[in-house]
């Protein structure tokens, strides 16, 4: 595509967005006008079709990993970095939005956690900290890569629930690419926080697993998995 054609379709992505909104575009020419911000005189409708084509739909190119993004012809490490940007501001956005709303009880907990993983393209670990009222007073990513009852910093977590003075808990785990189902190193990290936490008179209400589009809650699980959240 000439440069003058491109610079026309540049001109004409950018009026159409001044005037009627994101909602008047495509998914694919969302993708392409955010590379118009970091590919200049190319042909950014191509990329965003090559994009489409490797990765299958905006969720999955937006949430790619860098390194993978920049595979693609066309898409530099800056336009990799930018893509990757946009599920990790939407998540600030979305928290930002429940901790001036106050989350409190465990149906809003259970709304605000998903929202905490949008863009993590890596197993991350979460821990809420609540009051007696289980009002969210803090929450902290506590670790970040393979869960299990080895790698989860208790150390870290009873020095954020005693600094907050905290009467429950609530931790959560992502599974980027895998289903909500819990592993064996799922349900001995579970234990080991219930007896950690009861030694210090905190009590865990949940443990959740989550990924793009499923919570699973051990709390509201079967029996035997439920288990899990009784200290030994």
């Amino acid at each position: 595509m000439s440069e003058e054609i491109t610079e026309s379709r540049r001109s004409m992505l950018l009026r159409r967005l001044q005037e009627n909104g994101a909602e008047a575009f495509t998914n694919k020419e969302l993708v392409e006008l955010l590379l118009l911000y970091s590919i200049r005189q190319k042909d950014t409708a191509e990329t965003a079709e090559k994009l489409f084509e490797y990765f299958g739909s905006m969720s999955e190119v937006l949430e790619a990993p860098v390194m993978e993004l920049s595979y693609i012809e066309g898409v530099s490490r800056n336009s990799a970095v930018l893509l990757s940007m946009i599920p990790q501001i939407a998540r600030r956005i979305q928290i930002d939005h429940d901790v001036r709303e106050k989350v409190v009880g465990m149906d809003g907990i259970r709304a605000f956690v998903p929202k905490c993983f949008i863009g993590k393209t890596v197993e991350f670990f979460l821990l809420i900290c609540l009051d007696k009222h289980q009002k969210m007073i803090r929450y902290d990513f506590v670790s970040k890569g393979s869960v299990n009852h080895s790698t989860v910093d208790l150390r870290k977590i009873i020095h954020l629930l005693l600094a907050t003075n905290a009467a429950y808990a609530v931790v959560a785990h992502n599974h980027p690419r895998g289903n909500t189902s819990p592993s064996i190193d799922d349900k001995k990290t579970t234990q080991v926080i219930v007896n950690a936490l009861s030694a210090i008179d905190v009590k865990l209400l949940d443990h959740m697993i989550v990924n793009a589009s499923h919570l699973f809650s051990f709390a509201e699980a079967s029996s035997d998995i439920r288990g899990c959240m009784i200290p030994d």
